[in-house]
């Protein structure tokens, strides 16, 4: 085996480094890349000849000094949108969304399938799964030689190693090792990532969050995620890739929660509980309370914003709770920013009062939060470029 050795290590490091920078910042020249990085002229030359040979990036838009002044004229880089793609699959409850990125991170083509998730077993799931990719690379038409791999963003706790989900909502049975079987199947390396480190991923790719080292990402939806970037990385603990803030309790005899226990902060703010709450109140069209559809709980939001005081006050209560899990975390990360989103954000503007009344009340007195909760619109696609900017991260 060739043994790596620390050059080769800060060789990568800056390629990925170039390659990056290009992504969040688009075409620019040789200097300019060197403004960004702060890696040497002699380094960004011989990286930058090596993609271009390789067909990572091009070489274009010659631009004069417009001064009429003597020298080299600029030659512009930027990514080759058709070199490489990634597949990025989010496994929801009996539906599998798919998201093809290209080169630059951008979604280039996508497709949502029923699949009954919830009904299948290992086996079952890995050749549904696998069914539905060849259809997806077929109809698409994507070369195999360019897809650098397939990524699965899943909610629920993610083994670290990535090898597999040890539990998630939307699948049958635990620790399900997907990502093997999934490679031998398709020919093609395999990824995993929880949903809410996805978001965490996808918010750092956008300008307002790529200079911040300490951000949490919140995912409000049918559970409560949390993803959390240290130092610019996305952590992970020893065990299991995922942050389980939504299972930190509020109270210790508070409601049922899905996972099992009682009073967790999800058991109170995920889409399933205000439902519940909901329905204990009003006469509710028959549904799985578990799992609320998104009109449904659009419908909630109505009653809510025409003034009806029972619907305020459970999203209220929700509110508190959040507000109460927010001034924790700020306790014990006191991060730059918390970046509140995903598809419950629909109740955001219902929950925000007694959010931040809750989290002003118990912050602790040397810890400011001003300016530092805010909301981020959610777009279904964001699990997705998060799961592309982890593929990307891996194969670069």
């Amino acid at each position: 085996m060739k043994k790596i050795t620390d050059t080769e290590l800060i060789r990568s490091a800056n390629r990925r480094d170039i390659i990056q920078t290009l992504r969040l910042h688009g075409e620019l020249a040789r200097v300019e890349i060197g403004d960004h990085t702060k890696l040497s002229p002699a380094t960004i030359t011989s990286i930058t000849s090596e993609l271009v040979q390789q067909g990572l990036i091009v070489e274009q838009n010659v631009v004069l000094d417009p001064s009429g002044g003597r020298g080299r004229p600029k030659v512009k880089l930027q990514l080759n949108n058709q070199a490489a793609f990634y597949l990025a699959i989010k496994l929801s409850i009996n539906e599998v969304r798919f998201m093809l990125g290209d080169t630059s991170g951008t979604i280039v083509a996508q497709a949502t399938q029923a699949m009954l998730t919830v009904t299948l077993n290992q086996e079952q799931l890995v050749d549904a799964l696998s069914k539905a990719i060849e259809e997806f690379i077929q109809h698409y038409e994507v070369k195999r030689s360019k897809l650098r791999g397939l990524g699965l963003a899943v909610q629920g706790v993610i083994e670290t190693q990535g090898k597999g989900i040890l539990w998630s909502p939307a699948i049958k049975g635990k620790q399900l090792e997907l990502v093997e079987q999934l490679q031998l199947k398709s020919q093609l390396p395999v990824f995993i990532a929880n949903d809410a480190n996805c978001l965490a991923v996808a918010l750092t790719q956008l300008p307002k969050y790529s200079k911040l080292d300490n951000l949490v990402a919140i995912q409000l939806g049918y559970g409560v995620g949390m993803g959390l970037i240290v130092n610019g990385e996305l952590y992970q603990d020893a065990s299991a890739a995922t942050t389980e803030f939504g299972h930190t309790k509020f109270s210790l005899n508070g409601p049922q929660c899905r996972c099992g226990g009682r009073g967790c902060i999800e058991a109170y703010v995920g889409d399933y509980a205000i439902y519940r709450d909901a329905s204990a109140i009003y006469n509710l069209p028959p549904t799985d309370m578990l799992h609320p559809s998104e009109k449904q709980m659009l419908d909630l939001n109505q009653l809510t914003e025409q003034d009806n005081p029972a619907m305020a006050q459970i999203f209220s209560q929700a509110g508190t709770v959040l507000g109460m899990g927010l001034a924790n975390i700020m306790a014990l990360f006191n991060p730059q920013k918390i970046v509140i989103s995903g598809p419950g954000i629909r109740a955001y503007e219902h929950m925000k009062e007694s959010m931040l009344r809750t989290l002003h009340d118990n912050l602790l007195p040397y810890h400011q939060a001003e300016n530092v909760v805010e909301k981020h619109n959610w777009d279904e696609d964001m699990a997705g470029l998060g799961m592309i900017t982890i593929m990307q991260q891996h194969t670069d």
